[in-house]
């Protein structure tokens, strides 16, 4: 397997076994930044506009824009270190790792063939459904943000994997969906804790 994929699914892992809103930022960041190597390997030349789009979508939005976008609001609110993205007990952990398995046996099944989009299969699985455990085990704000960004980066990393290009316009449209989502998701982090003064701050609402 690609050395940047595995390095993608430890980036999809570490934060639900370190309680630190910090550290989730840093492995969404992570994601992108990983895309955008990988996005490179499969383009060096980046000979498409789509191409140049794609880059700008997995470095900028994903692996830097978003990131600093949450991390702005919660450092501003000075948000407690600790934030569980998962339930910090042997149930929800071995969960997890139940479904990183589960997603790479369902990639063997899906992709007979050895090789590098088995590898994309398996790892953008097991993204989107790391995501939606959080999405089903979470209701903080904070963990059910970080869970759909996770889903939006396994989908734009199967993506990566596919022979095919998109086209400009709906690669440019996804981008822009992304861009008004993250938007979104700052300004409830900004305007949650006046909407309730028994929630300090967005990460000790998710964490109480």
């Amino acid at each position: 397997m690609n050395p940047l994929l595995i390095g993608f699914v430890a980036v999809l892992l570490l934060p639900l076994f370190v309680a630190s809103w910090r550290l989730s930022l840093f492995g969404l960041a992570g994601q992108g930044l990983l895309m955008a190597w990988i996005s490179y390997q499969l383009d060096p030349s980046f000979s498409t506009a789509d191409a140049w789009v794609g880059m700008f979508d997995v470095l900028v939005v994903r692996g830097i824009g978003a990131p600093l976008a949450l991390y702005a609001v919660l450092r501003s609110q000075r948000a407690p270190g600790r934030a569980d993205l998962l339930s910090p007990n042997l149930m929800s952990l071995t969960l997890a790792i139940v479904l990183v398995l589960f997603a790479f046996r369902f990639a063997d099944l899906l992709v007979p063939v050895d090789g590098e989009e088995r590898s994309f299969v398996a790892v953008a699985t097991t993204g989107v459904l790391l995501g939606l455990l959080l999405l089903a085990t979470q209701t903080g704000p904070f963990s059910q943000m970080v869970g759909v960004l996770r889903i939006e980066n396994a989908i734009a990393l199967f993506e990566l994997g596919a022979s095919s290009h998109q086209d400009l316009g709906m690669r440019i449209a996804q981008t822009l969906v992304l861009v008004a989502t993250v938007l979104l998701f700052r300004w409830y982090l900004r305007t949650l804790p006046r909407a309730s003064a028994a929630k300090p701050s967005a990460v000790e609402g998710m964490t109480s």
